[in-house]
């Protein structure tokens, strides 16, 4: 809830706005996911060479996935809203079968019930909730994202288990063996890419990824 460096859930004008996007909500659900329309809205999607602020990525309106983020956190702890930055892969629509590096918030929501939950949503990619293929690695700033970026295009992922939605129908082609590797795109491999992190830095290292949903 607290403000931090580049969050400056404090800011006059950071309030003002949260405000003016969540006009008319009535439950913190409904607060969210206003927020990440509004934010998807206002934000004209471009690669950003520079430390995300909130208070400037407000002024200028520009940015990719990591300004998307910043501002959305910083405006909803402006509002009363748990939130926090989370970072590590997504799956975007339109790109060869890769996962890409990819920053998104988690807004903690808490309507009433017996206990609240921490809900992953996607301003860049105006998802609320954020789907299935945003696998997390790390949460935190900066110093976060940096300790993960090495690993962009080293990762190798196995699918250990998959749990299908309720009345839908798998289809598998071929035997399991014969599946393709699941890739986790390098930092050079696509200027489609949301986020100008992942194709700043040259990766480093290697690991490899189980993944269970």
């Amino acid at each position: 809830m607290k403000p931090e460096p580049l969050i400056e859930s404090d800011a006059p004008e950071i309030r003002a706005e949260a405000e003016k996007a969540i006009a008319g909500a009535r439950t913190t659900r409904e607060r969210a996911e206003k927020l990440t329309r509004y934010v998807n809205a206002l934000l004209d999607k471009k690669p950003t060479l520079s430390l995300p602020s909130a208070r400037e990525v407000l002024r200028t309106k520009v940015g990719d996935c990591n300004e998307h983020t910043a501002l959305y956190v910083a405006m909803a702890r402006s509002i009363g809203l748990p939130a926090r930055i989370a970072v590590g892969l997504t799956h975007v629509r339109g790109l060869t079968g890769a996962f890409y590096y990819h920053a998104w918030p988690e807004v903690y929501i808490d309507d009433g019930g017996d206990r609240g939950m921490w809900l992953p949503v996607d301003p860049t990619l105006n998802e609320f909730p954020a789907d299935a293929t945003h696998l997390r690695l790390a949460r935190g700033g900066l110093d976060k994202q940096a300790a993960i970026l090495p690993l962009i295009g080293r990762l190798k992922m196995t699918v250990l288990d998959m749990k299908l939605a309720d009345n839908s129908t798998p289809i598998l082609v071929g035997r399991r063996s014969d599946l393709p590797p699941i890739r986790v795109a390098s930092a050079q491999t696509n200027a489609a890419d949301c986020c100008w992190l992942s194709r700043w830095l040259r990766p480093t290292s290697s690991t490899s990824l189980g993944i269970r949903r």
